[in-house]
């Protein structure tokens, strides 16, 4: 099974099992968002790739992926700050976590960067949470 999937998978899951997720969110986390209007806040999935790291005996993927959280709030600040709030909570769920997917075994993940920034609306606040796993490919 290609090892893209399953980490997407697998974090998804990890997400929607996360109680403070779940306080802010629900059960709004998406791999891609439905059409429509979404009541905020929510988490999609952004881009991903895979780079071959292979090492002796071992065929490996180094796989980049990106979380996003939006987040409209009553002001600035509290658009900002909620945004702000879950990125933290993925990070900490994340962060160097043992994750299992199902054909795949990921070595490691972790936390790269999180970036905050207000979108060109200037009503949306986004969180970009990017992480990094090392997968041994089965």
């Amino acid at each position: 099974m290609d090892p893209i999937y399953e980490l997407k998978a697998a974090i998804i899951t990890r997400l929607r099992a996360n109680t403070a997720i779940v306080a802010f969110c629900g059960n709004r986390i998406y791999d891609r968002p439905p059409a429509g209007t979404l009541t905020p806040p929510y988490i999609s999935l952004g881009p991903w790739d895979a780079i071959t790291e292979d090492a002796e005996c071992i065929d490996a993927v180094e796989i980049t992926g990106q979380i996003d959280v939006w987040s409209w709030g009553a002001n600035e600040a509290f658009g900002s700050a909620e945004a702000s709030k879950i990125a933290g909570i993925i990070r900490a769920s994340l962060h160097d976590a043992e994750i299992i997917i199902g054909t795949n075994a990921v070595a490691t993940i972790n936390h790269r960067i999180t970036r905050l920034q207000r979108e060109s609306d200037g009503a949306t606040n986004r969180a970009i949470v990017t992480i990094t796993a090392l997968v041994e490919v089965n």
